[in-house]
């Protein structure tokens, strides 16, 4: 079995870059994107009549809700015992909960997920 701090960090990388990092991505590729399909054909024309400064104002609030919601949802499982994030290997199992000192905060404290995986941390 992978060391616990390999475990959170594995874990924290894979909530940064598919999901934390791939909502702000998003402002990108619709500011680019030429023929936006139906369903976010709106949401492109908002994001192309947005001058530059307004583009990173956008971002930073989509950093802001972004971190938010994993704080949000990884509270539920330090909060609701019924609950669990569990990691497996070879029929072994760790409760991310349980190897954290604070699983919810991992993400934002100093040093943390953010910092350390996001192409978007103000760390870089």
């Amino acid at each position: 079995m992978i060391l616990n701090e390999n475990i959170l960090n594995d874990f924290g990388r894979l909530i940064i870059k598919d999901g934390y990092d791939s909502g702000i991505n998003l402002v990108d590729d619709l500011k680019q994107i030429t023929k936006p399909p139906y369903i976010i054909k709106e949401e492109a024309s908002f994001v192309k009549s947005l001058n530059d400064e307004q583009i990173n104002g956008l971002k930073k609030l989509i950093k802001r809700t972004q971190s938010d919601l994993i704080f949000t949802f990884l509270k539920i499982f330090e909060e609701q015992e019924n609950y669990k994030l569990i990691y497996e290997e070879n029929g072994k199992q760790v409760n991310l909960e349980e190897i954290s000192e604070m699983l919810k905060a991992e993400p934002t404290i100093e040093n943390g997920w953010i910092d350390r995986f996001s192409k978007y941390s103000d760390k870089k």
